[in-house]
């Protein structure tokens, strides 16, 4: 197979994992009947999937292909890389992540993943995930900030100088930060006082706990790492800003969509 992303997946952009710390414990499925539901709408609408393993340091693009409720068991697409596809099956923990219309579904698996022939192609097998995400609460979707008016993220350092680092997406619960080069930069970190310039609506001020660190492949077939970010203790007047930016984001790409 040749070493590149499958063509169906290669312009589209990875569904971001719901941010650690939210609490999801009323929105999770756990029947094998529900379970079935959701994987086979994601199948029959062809939602993309994000799949992320080696502990979220590395994803790739698929699609559920098919659901069997009888067996408890469903295959999805391969990647087009096929070094992609061994450190897959090498990895125990892998967590699955999309948003067909607006709803944020994710679930873990911890069972084998086997490389198996589906209709005739290659393609992988695995059991029912143990329980289902289900999240429509839109406060903790994610949004992309807009690429015609990048958003920076200004984060103290210990030498008193301060790391620039554009935003990918935010929400009320955090945001994605790209990084380049050696910055050395922990999960788990947490810094204080960051500063997010959100144009007409004003500087805020933040605290950042740093929860993720990982590679992401851009549409422009490059590689870059990103940071996933909680906000911690946020103020309520900085989440009422955030809200009403969060909101207009929406209301542009709404815009956009019907235009």
């Amino acid at each position: 197979m040749a070493e590149q992303e499958n063509p169906k997946h290669e312009a589209q952009t990875p569904v971001p994992l719901i941010s650690e710390g939210v609490d999801v414990s009323n929105y999770l499925l756990h029947t094998p009947m529900e379970i079935a539901y959701v994987l086979r709408s994601l199948e029959q609408k062809g939602d993309l999937v994000s799949v992320y393993y080696d502990h979220g340091e590395n994803s790739f693009l698929s699609a559920i292909l098919s659901v069997d409720p009888k067996s408890q068991r469903f295959w999805f697409d391969i990647s087009g890389v096929e070094a992609i596809n061994r450190s897959f099956l090498r990895s125990d923990h892998m967590v699955f992540a999309a948003a067909p219309e607006g709803v944020k579904i994710q679930f873990v698996l911890d069972s084998t993943v086997s490389l198996v022939e589906y209709d005739d192609k290659p393609a992988f097998e695995a059991g029912f995930p143990n329980d289902v995400i289900k999240l429509q609460r839109r406060e903790y979707f994610r949004l992309e900030t807009p690429i015609g008016r990048p958003l920076q993220c200004r984060l103290p350092q210990p030498n008193g100088s301060m790391l620039v680092l554009p935003l990918h997406d935010i929400s009320i619960g955090g945001m994605g930060l790209w990084i380049s080069g050696q910055v050395e930069v922990q999960q788990m970190d947490v810094f204080h006082g960051c500063r997010i310039d959100l144009g007409t609506f004003g500087h805020i001020e933040v605290t950042l706990e740093i929860r993720s660190k990982r590679q992401v492949t851009k549409r422009d077939g490059t590689v870059q790492v990103m940071l996933g970010t909680r906000f911690v203790d946020l103020p309520r007047n900085t989440e009422n800003t955030l809200q009403r930016y969060i909101a207009q984001l929406e209301r542009e790409r709404h815009q956009l969509l019907r235009n």
